[in-house]
């Protein structure tokens, strides 16, 4: 009986060694994630062509709502099931999954970290969005991320893409550019995932971007973000 005893106090030892490693990994990429400094978001206002969302119509910012992150407006900036989904097969992989991740969370990853694949960066993605939706509105976020993401042709602004594509402001009292369409936003919305492989402004020859921004208005006109006048006017003009 002792000697079953001895064996199995060394089974629980095993055990707890790859538990206790686990736990010190987590907590120290929950550290790190907590020295990130989130208030430098707000430099992002000075870029010159930056506009706020309250600044847009709100098919403009809908748009990319209704792509990447439909429950934007409710979560609490991690979307829990995509970032545990993700880890669950970074742990099969050995490499961080991309995907899973809210906009909230894409802002982080895109401002504070690189494109590194690894479950650290997820970690520390997660405690840096979870900040960052407890000290901005979602206006805010969603301004921040607007404003920050990649467009392709080294425009980092969904203003400069607008003027760059289609000759078109974001900003709904601008007075120089005439203002952006539901379909022109659409179609923004629907490159940013490859942003080097699609190119708004030659969507009437590129039949992959016209299927991809069909389905962009499909999903913007399920979750009431246009109209069906709004979504017919858009699907006729590709």
């Amino acid at each position: 009986m002792k000697k079953r005893k001895r064996g199995c106090l060394g089974c629980s030892t095993l055990l707890l060694i790859p538990l206790l490693i686990i736990t010190l990994y987590v907590g120290f990429n929950v550290y790190k994630g907590f020295q990130v400094d989130i208030g430098e978001l707000r430099t992002i206002e000075q870029k010159e062509t930056y506009v706020a969302t309250k600044d847009m119509q709100p098919y403009v910012k809908n748009a990319f709502i209704a792509v990447e992150d439909k429950r934007f407006n409710t979560h609490d900036g991690v979307d829990w099931f995509g970032t545990g989904r993700a880890i669950l097969v970074s742990l099969k992989n050995g490499e961080a999954s991309q995907g899973g991740s809210s906009i909230t969370q894409q802002l982080a990853k895109t401002y504070f970290f690189n494109n590194e694949k690894s479950i650290s960066r997820k970690i520390k993605e997660v405690v840096v969005a979870k900040r960052i939706e407890n000290n901005y509105t979602k206006e805010q976020i969603l301004s921040y991320y607007l404003n920050t993401i990649y467009f392709g042709n080294n425009h980092y602004t969904i203003e400069s893409a607008a003027n760059a594509d289609f000759n078109v402001s974001t900003h709904k009292d601008n007075q120089y550019y005439p203002q952006i369409s539901v379909l022109q936003s659409a179609l923004l919305a629907s490159t940013i995932n490859a942003p080097s492989l699609y190119h708004p402004d030659q969507y009437a020859s590129d039949d992959a971007l016209k299927t991809r921004t069909k389905a962009t208005l499909s999903k913007m006109r399920e979750q009431n973000f246009i109209n069906d006048n709004q979504y017919n006017e858009a699907i006729s003009g590709l």
